[in-house]
């Protein structure tokens, strides 16, 4: 019945498998669970081997590093049922009927169901520019989420029918950071039936600040140069909207020029202890605006 795919690189999902692994067994369903490592370190292979102790679970090692689509779409092609589980090494549950209620919209006319993203309290400074980014863009309540269905795509949590996954991740020409925005221009484009549900994953494994402030900087360019080889067409994605809104008033070399002159100051104010999260969109916006002028 459910095939949940774990794609994993230099981390311990030992916890991950079996909370997921007990839920499936209370759920008393056919299940398999596949993890693919995307060749990592011997350390972290050597700990998460213990997984195929499990029943129905399948620990498998790649020969060389991929990156995050080509393992997911090989664990998409291993996969024996209908219906994919999708979920990242660094998430849990946060909810003792995870399985359960995902299993309630299965017979439903939907072919993608996004469970949606929840953030602890707690989280060190070192951490903070990533935790309050998903707290305030990230942390959605399924009804929200509803109303702008392919706006708030996050892949980490998501169930979805095989055939639709592996067609449209073969038009996913991306290894890089940002991925999700193509995935969620798809699913727009093909008119994807798609839900959303309160069914949540806690985000445990969150980048540090400088670290996020890149990939935050390269998902950017990736969206450029993805409008650039005509590859996104319909979308709802925020950044390119309000883009366009500014090219339509002649503001697009004063962003461009705001991006040269101040990205400095304002990088250093999100790497501070208060980072502000305004701040980090226009830094984005702007980005994207001297990429844009620059070309």
């Amino acid at each position: 019945m459910l095939s949940i795919l774990i794609p994993t690189y230099n981390y311990y999902i030992y916890d991950l498998v079996l909370n997921i692994h007990e839920k499936c067994l209370k759920a008393n369903i056919d299940f398999e669970i596949i993890c693919l490592d995307d060749h990592s370190d011997s350390d972290f292979t050597k700990a998460n081997k213990k997984i195929e102790k499990l029943t129905s679970c399948y620990y498998k090692i790649s020969s060389e590093n991929k990156g995050r689509v080509a393992t997911r779409e090989h664990l998409a092609k291993l996969a024996k049922n209908k219906w994919l589980l999708f979920l990242d090494a660094d998430v849990i549950p946060k909810n003792d009927n995870f399985i359960t209620k995902y299993l309630n919209y299965i017979d439903q006319d939907y072919k993608a169901i996004f469970g949606g993203f929840y953030y602890d309290e707690n989280s060190y400074k070192k951490h903070l520019l990533r935790w309050k980014y998903g707290k305030k863009k990230e942390e959605v309540t399924a009804h929200k989420r509803n109303l702008n269905p392919y706006k708030v795509i996050i892949s980490a949590n998501l169930l979805i029918v095989k055939d639709t996954y592996l067609s449209l991740s073969k038009q996913v020409k991306t290894n890089t950071y940002g991925g999700d925005l193509i995935f969620a221009t798809l699913l727009k484009e093909q008119n994807i039936k798609t839900l959303h549900i309160d069914n949540e994953v806690i985000h445990l494994g969150l980048e540090d600040n400088s670290s996020f402030l890149k990939k935050q900087k390269d998902a950017v360019k990736l969206l450029y140069d993805s409008v650039e080889k005509r590859e996104i067409t319909k979308h709802d994605n925020s950044l390119l909207k309000t883009h366009s809104r500014i090219k339509k008033i002649y503001l697009n070399r004063l962003f461009s020029w705001f991006y040269k002159s101040c990205n400095g100051i304002i990088e250093k104010q999100l790497l501070s202890n208060k980072p502000n999260i305004f701040l980090l969109q226009l830094l984005k916006l702007s980005y994207f605006s001297f990429l844009y002028q620059k070309n």
